[in-house]
C-alpha cells in the first residue's frame, strides 16, 4: 500500500467524474495562481542520483531555451523513502496542455535530433518507477499563502484517500476544519486539491513552510476544532472523519531549487 501511494504522490475527487473535474477548472480559484497542477513522481536507481540530478537540470535547461514553463523538482525528505522526486507543472486551464510540446521535441530542440534523444535515454536509464497525476485545486476549502512567487523551502503534504461515495460528506467535513483553522490561527497555509487524472476518491492537502520551527506552536487538528466548535461538535466532525477516510500518509518534501532553476 504504501509503495503505491509513493508512486502516486503529487501536488491534489470521491464521485468528482471526468466530467465534474474538466467543468470546474475555467479559471484559477480566488487566492490561487493556477486551477490544476500535474505531478510526476519519479524513483530513482540509488546507484544514479546524481546522474538523474545532473539530466534533470539539463532537461529544465531545455525547457527554458525552448520558452515553456520548467517543472518545480521537490524530493521526499521525510514520511518516505529516499531517491524520491516530484516534478510538478501549474496551468489555468485544461487547453496549456495542448500548447506543451512533448520533452522529446524540447530536447531536440534544444540539443540537436542526435544529442535530444540521447539525453532522454539517459534520463529513462536512471528512473526505477514513475507516475504522473492531474489535480485540481479546491478554492473554498483552502487557506493558500499570502504569495506564490517564491516556491517554499518545504511542504507536509497529507495525501486521503476516502471510501467510494464518501466525497460529499468529507469536503463537508474539509469546510469545517478550514473555518476552524482561520479562526484559531497558528496553522501554515495550505491548499487542497482532489485527483481530476489518476486514482480516485484522493484528497490532498499541501501545507507550505520554510522551518519545521514553524510546527511548534501549530495546533493539532483535534484542539483546534475544540476551540473553534466545542468538545461536543468537534468529537461529531472528527467521528466524521473516520468515517470517511480510508487510508491517510503524511510526507514532507523539499524543495530543490538547483533542479528547478537551471
Amino acid at each position: 500500500m504504501r509503495s503505491r501511494n509513493l508512486a502516486s504522490l503529487a501536488l491534489a475527487s470521491c464521485l468528482a467524474t471526468g466530467t465534474a473535474a474538466f467543468a470546474q477548472s475555467a479559471a484559477p480559484p480566488a487566492g490561487v495562481p493556477f486551477t490544476l497542477i500535474s505531478g510526476t513522481t519519479i524513483t530513482v536507481k540509488p546507484s544514479a542520483v546524481g546522474e538523474f540530478e545532473n539530466l534533470a537540470k539539463k532537461i529544465n535547461a531545455a525547457n527554458v531555451k525552448a520558452g515553456i514553463q520548467p517543472s518545480r523538482f521537490w524530493s521526499v525528505s521525510r514520511g518516505g523513502p529516499g531517491f524520491t522526486y516530484l516534478a510538478t507543472l501549474r496551468f489555468a486551464k485544461w487547453s496549456e496542455m495542448d500548447e506543451r510540446p512533448s520533452m522529446m521535441t524540447v530536447l531536440k530542440k534544444a540539443y540537436g535530433d542526435v544529442e535530444g534523444p540521447k539525453a532522454w535515454a539517459a534520463a529513462l536509464a536512471t528512473v526505477e518507477s514513475s507516475s504522473t497525476v492531474v489535480n485540481r485545486v479546491l478554492p473554498s476549502l483552502s487557506s493558500p499563502p499570502a504569495s506564490f512567487g517564491t516556491p517554499p523551502a518545504h511542504i507536509r503534504l497529507s495525501r486521503v484517500e476516502v471510501n467510494q461515495g464518501m466525497g460529499p460528506k468529507f469536503e463537508t467535513y474539509l469546510a469545517k476544519l478550514k473555518a476552524a483553522q482561520d479562526k484559531v490561527g497558528g496553522t501554515p497555509p495550505v491548499v487542497r486539491f482532489v485527483t481530476a487524472l489518476g486514482p480516485t476518491s484522493v484528497y490532498w492537502a499541501s501545507y507550505t513552510f520554510d522551518k519545521y520551527a514553524e510546527w511548534d506552536g501549530a495546533p493539532a487538528i483535534a484542539d483546534v476544532l475544540r476551540k473553534a466548535y466545542g468538545d461536543s461538535e468537534a468529537a461529531t466532525l472528527e467521528e466524521t472523519a473516520r468515517s470517511c477516510v480510508k487510508n491517510l500518509d503524511v510526507y514532507v518534501l523539499d524543495y530543490r531549487a538547483d533542479l528547478s532553476q537551471p
